[in-house]
């Protein structure tokens, strides 16, 4: 599924005509609750809420919409909730805490990175046909997840060999072993430290602790996670049977589509006594990498939940990652590919065409940030286009309608 980058917001143009949104009798949002979940980030609510007021503003500017943005407030849960305003459309827009689970399971000795990086590999090497399904629907993202330790193969490649370069034209001219040796450490540690600078750039070791995490995801080693996930479920139950709320829409980005997977699976069993109530929730992943957590060998749980949300007719579920975006799975289904079900649901699989929301010139210069091209989802755009993000969460329609309106299938 491609997105039409070519109509303006299509409510945009009924409020300028002086069309009322309640003559629509399919899709018109007056409440909505939208549930946020971010990546594997150890930054927090204030950072997210600080992104979305000011690209907010930003996105008005391309499309003549003007979003009002409240203040961050705190909830009992530790959750945080802000409002967006546009029209009549009123939105709580609630940022799931979970990055204290983040931060706790965030290596910071460099060698807990390796060793925790060194057990995913092996984990990985031992299923050589779960690294031919990935080269099959996603090969840039296969070569993403090898990148680390390419990248840190040829540092400690390059390292070992201008080092013992130096020590050999050291002894060759008669400088003794002890100065060469001396000297070829300093090389070393030199060109080590260099590699590491560059590293904090490239944001390899990012990489490097998301794999970690999902190894210890798909052991069950992270406990307090499923609890959060159940808490949710049950919080998100309650909104749905809330009559004044036209839609909800769980948000999961990069890491976070995982999460939003194993609450949808929870909601649904919350739901078994009410499954009405599950036609006004939508679930929305950006960037999504949930073939990196399903398809690890252990994570036997997690492909039930993959399977229990690809089987439930009432979810509308919609994916936009982008192939641009290394770091996502983009236009693959996670659930065809992981838990070998067929489609029930309706699922979309969609790029957000990022290359049609910015001039040539620009858009190059971004897709060389890698890390900058991954946050695009929650961005705004330079150019008016098929995809909106925060259209999406806040405009006047439910995502189905938004997303059908704005699809060429």
């Amino acid at each position: 599924m491609a997105l039409n980058p070519s109509p303006i917001e299509a409510e945009d143009a009924d409020h300028r005509h002086g069309l009322k949104q309640d003559d629509r009798k399919n899709g018109y949002v007056k409440r909505r609750h939208v549930f946020f979940l971010s990546g594997f980030d150890p930054k927090g609510a204030a950072h997210y809420h600080r992104i979305y007021r000011m690209q907010a503003a930003l996105q008005g500017e391309v499309t003549g919409t003007l979003y009002t943005v409240s203040d961050r407030k705190t909830m009992g849960n530790g959750n945080a909730v802000w409002s967006v305003s546009w029209a009549d459309t009123e939105t709580v827009y609630e940022y799931v805490r979970w990055d204290d689970i983040v931060r706790a399971h965030w290596p910071r000795k460099s060698w807990q990175v390796l060793i925790s990086a060194l057990r995913f590999y092996a984990q990985v090497f031992r299923k050589p046909r779960v690294l031919q399904k990935i080269w099959r629907v996603a090969k840039r993202t296969l070569m993403a997840l090898f990148y680390p330790a390419f990248y840190w193969f040829c540092v400690l490649f390059v390292t070992i060999s201008l080092a013992f370069a130096v020590y050999l034209l050291l002894s060759v001219n008669g400088v003794s072993g002890a100065v060469s040796a001396g000297v070829g450490l300093l090389v070393t540690f030199g060109l080590l430290w260099e590699g590491w600078w560059l590293e904090q750039r490239l944001h390899t070791s990012w990489l490097l602790r998301i794999f970690c995490f999902a190894d210890q995801h798909s052991s069950g080693h992270v406990p307090n996670l499923s609890a959060r996930w159940d808490g949710l479920a049950a919080q998100i139950r309650q909104v749905l049977l809330c009559p004044e709320v036209d839609e909800v829409v769980m948000v999961g980005f990069s890491v976070g589509s995982m999460g939003a997977v194993s609450v949808a699976s929870r909601t649904v069993k919350c739901c078994l006594d009410a499954p009405q109530a599950l036609a006004k929730l939508s679930v929305l992943t950006l960037g999504q990498c949930i073939p990196l957590f399903a398809l690890m060998p252990a994570a036997h749980t997690f492909r039930i939940e993959l399977a229990c949300v690809g089987a439930n007719r009432d979810l509308f579920w919609v994916d936009f990652s982008s192939p641009s975006d290394w770091g996502s799975f983009a236009l693959v289904d996670p659930v065809a590919l992981c838990a070998g079900v067929p489609s029930i649901n309706p699922r979309v699989m969609a790029s957000p065409r990022f290359h049609t929301l910015f001039d040539p010139a620009t858009y190059a210069v971004l897709k060389k940030n890698k890390r900058r091209m991954h946050m695009q989802y929650l961005m705004a755009a330079q150019l008016p286009g098929g995809y909106d993000y925060f259209s999406l969460t806040a405009g006047s329609l439910d995502l189905r309608q938004r997303v059908f309106q704005k699809a060429v299938l």
